[in-house]
């Protein structure tokens, strides 16, 4: 399955993405979540998860905020946007962790998305 600890690895694919895109602020956004997300999957701080969260909502308003101006030339990165988002709530609903799997897999192809609005628009250092 799709087990958080190993999904949440796949965010790398976003730093590495970001990096050849020359979107370094992107990158390093992506390397605070890959970061608190492996504090949190692997249990290394205790009690880490609100911070998690916070964490994520934070850079997620940052990538919605830059993708609302893309929104209406290119609808693909608010798809997976919108699957994230209700793979986790149906993983807190229903109690399944690996939903949880699938917002790191869909975050990272809306991630990959993004990117490309920011590079086929020249907005690079965002």
């Amino acid at each position: 399955m799709f087990h958080p600890k190993i999904t949440s690895f796949f965010i790398i694919i976003n730093i590495y993405h970001s990096l050849i895109n020359e979107l370094y602020i992107m990158s390093s956004l992506q390397t605070i979540v890959l970061t608190s997300s492996i504090i949190y999957h692997h249990k290394l701080i205790r009690h880490f998860r609100y911070y998690d969260i916070a964490i994520a909502c934070s850079i997620i308003t940052h990538h919605f905020y830059l993708y609302s101006y893309y929104f209406i030339d290119d609808w693909k990165p608010s798809l997976f946007y919108s699957l994230a988002i209700g793979s986790y709530v149906i993983g807190v609903k229903k109690n399944i962790e690996y939903m949880h799997g699938y917002l790191h897999i869909f975050g990272v192809i809306a991630n990959i998305l993004l990117n490309q609005c920011l590079v086929n628009n020249k907005l690079h250092n965002i």
